[in-house]
């Protein structure tokens, strides 16, 4: 059951919202509470009950350890302790479910073993969960957390708009408003807002994200194939995989944002127009916000702060200092995320990429460079990541090699095969509507306003409202208007008109 699918549309969710208004009416805020978790933990489990039972057993786990941890705060040798014991057991977890076989198959191809790789199926959103629920018992390590009421922090785990891919929450995002009991009259503003960003993020997934998908997977799946592939279908390959990825991760980012509204709660934003950054380190900021926040604030912290301290203390030159407290941690910390999107070789090298590319941009700011022109500093961002998303979609490094030496003219039919490029082009369908969709929604994604800035006069997130600077032109901002109905409409039909053809979310593979 998908955010995009007949059964969640026109079945879950009026349910579940219905059932949240009822019962908030009849019996008060906890029980609604209760009943959004439950609700939560049967979309969930309608992929898999054992999966649900493994999401709930994570859950109560955490509020158990959380609990004790909360008990010995003030003991910081007891206190650090537990908060390593649960960190190594929900990292177990996942390590086991995610990385097993991976590991399994490194070991194979270096000790020349013949391990056959265990029956672990990957449950959806394992990635996401587990980093909640360790973001939780850091702050509440961190004395950021003074009381724990269960049936908060089973909706906390559990919320059904960000358990499957995000955003990845924190306990400051949410639980000061589970605790906030919301009127028990219904808010026809609010709801009319809340569909709106949900109706833009179902447009973005069905009607652009889906439609470019031919173009990419067409020249991935041939470059995996052994196919030759010329400069301008490797171009094309990693272009509308670009795109795609771009609006189907923005609009499940609305999607997620518009369902949690629908209920009056707000979610940190997670995609503020990235393919508008003049720089790498703007890029990260716009790019999967929540998650370059987690990795900032947990990795990437613990690992520069104490390298900053001894290269004071020991009085290194600014260039080991630099390398030291800046350019090592930032790099492990990427390598370390991009990993964390996959088992693989080739997420290993997207988060290598990524990593160098932040460590040069520091580096250039530490030496007092002077800031390159905006349309060269995108150029150099937009090579890096594409150059990025190329390993990061690749079956393997060999197939993203490929596709890299395509790119740079340097394609050789002899090393790959004699298959020759028009198969490529009709593996990807119509090269011309590909170029089409490529200008299509690159158009849309470098000038058109995003979500946010549309709905700025209606703020929707937990995050900071944006000034009028960052914000849409008047005549473009959403408003509960006649017009604004119809125009809200045409786009909700015309998604809907597309629901048969429901891929899932991409970051559902992470």
């Amino acid at each position: 059951m998908l955010f995009h699918s007949p059964e969640f549309i026109f079945g879950f969710l009026p349910l579940c919202f219905l059932g949240f208004v009822g019962v908030r009416r009849l019996w008060g805020w906890q029980p609604a509470l209760f009943w959004l978790a439950a609700a939560s933990l049967v979309f969930y489990g309608q992929w898999s009950a054992a999966l649900a039972g493994l999401l709930l057993g994570s859950i109560l786990f955490n509020f158990g350890a959380a609990r004790l941890l909360l008990a010995k705060v003030e003991s910081r040798p007891t206190a650090r302790r537990l908060l390593l014991g649960a960190l190594a057991a929900n990292l177990a977890l996942l390590g086991y479910f995610k990385y097993t076989n991976f590991f399994i198959d490194n070991l194979n191809q270096i000790a020349g073993s013949s391990i056959s790789h265990l029956n672990v199926m990957l449950p959806i959103g394992i990635s996401f969960y587990t980093f909640i629920q360790i973001g939780f018992l850091v702050e509440v390590y961190n004395r950021q957390v003074s009381q724990i009421r269960f049936s908060h922090y089973l909706l906390f785990g559990a919320f059904f708009p960000c358990i499957t891919a995000g955003p990845i929450i924190l306990q400051k995002d949410m639980l000061p408003q589970f605790a906030n009991a919301r009127p028990m009259r219904l808010d026809s503003a609010r709801i009319a807002v809340a569909l709106t960003v949900f109706g833009i993020g179902l447009f973005k997934k069905l009607l652009l994200a889906d439609s470019i998908a031919p173009f990419a997977n067409g020249v991935f799946d041939g470059a995996a194939a052994g196919v030759a592939v010329a400069p301008a279908a490797a171009w094309t390959g990693a272009l509308a995989y670009t795109l795609q990825l771009y609006f189907d991760f923005s609009g499940y980012s609305d999607m997620a944002l518009g369902l949690a509204y629908l209920f009056g709660f707000r979610l940190p934003l997670n995609f503020n127009s990235p393919l508008k950054a003049c720089s790498i380190t703007d890029f990260w900021r716009r790019w999967h916000m929540t998650m370059t926040r987690f990795f900032t604030n947990y990795l990437y912290a613990a690992l520069a702060l104490p390298m900053m301290r001894r290269a004071m203390r020991e009085s290194y030159g600014r260039i080991a200092r630099f390398l030291a407290a800046t350019a090592m941690p930032v790099t492990a910390t990427f390598v370390l995320a991009g990993l964390w999107h996959g088992a693989g070789w080739t997420f290993v090298v997207f988060g290598l990429i990524h990593g160098l590319a932040l460590a040069i941009n520091h580096a250039w700011r530490e030496a007092g460079m002077r800031a390159l022109h905006p349309a060269l500093g995108w150029l150099l961002t937009m090579a890096v990541v594409v150059a990025g998303l190329v390993f990061f979609r690749a079956a393997d490094v060999p197939t993203a090699l490929a596709l890299m030496s395509g790119m740079l003219g340097m394609t050789s039919t002899e090393a790959i095969g004699t298959t020759t490029v028009p198969e490529v082009a009709r593996i990807a369908a119509d090269p011309n509507a590909a170029l089409v969709w490529i200008a299509l929604l690159g158009a849309i994604a470098l000038i058109c306003p995003n979500t946010q800035e549309l709905m700025s006069r209606h703020w929707f997130s937990s995050d900071p409202q944006p000034d009028a600077a960052h914000s849409a032109p008047s005549w473009l901002t959403w408003r509960p208007t006649l017009a604004w109905a119809a125009v809200g409409a045409i786009v909700l039909a015309a998604a809907l008109g597309s629901i048969s053809s429901h891929a899932a979310f991409l970051y559902y593979q992470f």
